[in-house]
């Protein structure tokens, strides 16, 4: 009886230590750094707006040789990753369950210059939480509508 449960105790510790969450982070460890739309190349920045025509609140990250953009789009958050040719490399994801006002997006970057939100969620109390890699550390900060902080932490 010792036995079974030595090998039943083994394998759920095996099964358990090989499952991981999925993440829509990049799994890559190089740096991503935020960029104004001036530093990105003409022939990216044209294939975006072909893309997604009407986009607001557009923000640039580099990674690599792939330029990131978050933007809002038909009342969403959504991003998208190009190479330096303009081609899309990646599927775009809708990362949140509307769009983020500029001013809250404005507050977080003044917060955070350099890490890139992964996931924007509006809460039923009207905040808005941005879920963010920081050094392989998961981080949340929470802002009001109106871009006010109103606190950080993480895992």
């Amino acid at each position: 009886m010792k036995k079974t449960f030595a090998i039943l105790a083994a394998f759920t510790l095996l099964f358990l230590t090989s499952c991981k969450k999925a993440d829509v982070t990049s799994t890559t460890t190089e740096a991503i750094t935020v960029i104004p739309q001036s530093a990105v190349p003409a022939v990216v920045v044209t294939a975006f707006t072909a893309r997604f025509s009407g986009a607001s609140e557009l923000e640039w990250h580099k990674s690599g040789s792939l330029f990131h953009v978050e933007f809002n789009h038909n009342s969403q958050r959504h991003s998208a990753s190009f190479d330096d040719s303009g081609h899309e490399n990646e599927d775009h994801i809708t990362s949140l369950s509307g769009a983020v006002p500029a001013t809250v997006l404005a507050a977080f970057r003044t917060r955070n210059a350099n890490d890139s939100v992964y996931e924007w969620k509006l809460t039923t109390d009207g905040n808005w939480k941005a879920h963010f890699n920081r050094n392989g550390v998961k981080w949340e900060t929470t802002f009001s509508n109106t871009g006010t902080f109103i606190s950080e932490e993480h895992a």
